[in-house]
């Protein structure tokens, strides 16, 4: 899915002002009137491969709230206006020169910005995202264009800060005397909780961590929906309770769908630690076989933002008793699919 706002600039010239307390003196440079007409353009990718999922929610694509800020050269604001759910014909008045645009939807209130570094640095929590359509998912994107005397047009490519994680199907091909499993849950684990404006923001809040709620105390905390809760978790939890026959899969209509602020660590931890420390993203199926929980954790691999991971798990031995430690070789091969949601690549992962 491709969402694009488009910002064209009609200008016209106009006369500047004086001053009030200096001599008025001929006009130095030519003053403008810049009238940005705004429109927003969706636009989902054909899904060319069996094993990815692109297909935008609707939730995702909504837009209830436009905002969009004009930067001088010194990063000073020009102009600034909150369009509201307006996706065509609003105006702004800025003046010539080169410019930095910045489009944001669904985002927070922008309106005492003043420079283009308070904008990019302005925090968002992953809370501030909803699969809820009044809310839906903060985006952002921005371009640069010189305003002159004569007609100029930008065009501003807004992306969401979230990464999407899609759970499309799981395998049970376990040896023929374990039978039926039972899909208790799936998590998202290790979850990068913060950003900013500018996609740029290290991550400094996680949720989920270790697949224990968050303030846990104790190794036993684990997530379960009921006693220990997710955080966020209609972004990063999702209850099955289903039971799935030896040789048997589970295809949801739709993927069970997961989001996460992007994720660059590239060192890792495993297990219960009383003390955090940054991990790896994963994402975690929860199954009961022959009465025991078991957990198996895929890693989701340095996750980006606007980028859809699609997971086909195949559970082929028994899983691990801690949701944050990895499972032993042949017990499930995990099959990850990588695309943005306007394009992408494939990478493949067994463990």
């Amino acid at each position: 899915m491709k969402k694009t706002l488009f910002i064209m600039a009609a200008i016209a010239a106009m006369a500047c002002s004086c001053d009030k307390d200096a001599d008025c003196e001929p006009c130095q440079e030519a003053q403008t009137k810049a009238t940005l007409n705004v429109s927003l353009d969706f636009e989902d990718e054909p899904q060319t491969r069996a094993t990815s999922y692109v297909t935008a929610q609707t939730y995702e694509t909504k837009v209830n709230d436009v905002q969009v800020l004009v930067f001088d050269s010194s990063g000073a604001l020009n102009a600034y206006v909150d369009a509201d759910t307006k996706t065509s014909g609003i105006s702004i008045s800025t003046t010539a020169g080169t410019k930095t645009v910045w489009a944001v939807v669904n985002g927070p209130n922008l309106s005492s910005i003043t420079t283009l570094s308070a904008l990019q640095s302005t925090a968002v929590d992953l809370g501030a995202n909803s699969t809820t359509e009044t809310t839906g998912f903060v985006m952002a994107g921005s371009t640069t264009c010189t305003v002159g005397s004569s007609a100029a047009t930008a065009s501003v490519a807004v992306k969401r800060l979230v990464a999407r994680v899609a759970l499309q199907k799981i395998n049970n091909s376990l040896p023929g005397s374990y039978g039926a499993l039972t899909l208790n849950n799936v998590t998202l684990i290790n979850v990068a909780g913060n950003q900013n404006i500018a996609g740029s923001a290290s991550v400094s809040t996680w949720y989920n961590k270790m697949g224990r709620k968050d303030g846990a105390t104790a190794t036993g905390q684990i997530i379960d929906g009921s006693t220990y809760v997710a955080s966020h978790p209609t972004l990063t939890f999702k209850s099955v309770g289903t039971s799935v026959a030896n040789g048997g899969s589970l295809t949801p209509t739709t993927p069970y769908l997961f989001y996460t602020f992007q994720n660059p660590t590239t060192g890792d931890a495993t297990g219960w630690s009383s003390t955090f420390t940054a991990r790896k993203t994963r994402l975690v199926v929860a199954a009961t076989i022959g009465g025991t929980k078991y957990y198996y954790p895929v890693v989701i691999d340095a996750p980006v933002r606007n980028t859809a991971y699609t997971v086909e798990l195949t559970i082929t031995g028994l899983g691990s008793t801690d949701p944050d430690k990895p499972v032993e070789k042949g017990s499930i091969t995990a099959s990850v699919t990588v695309e943005g949601w306007a394009s992408g690549a494939v990478y493949n992962e067994t463990i």
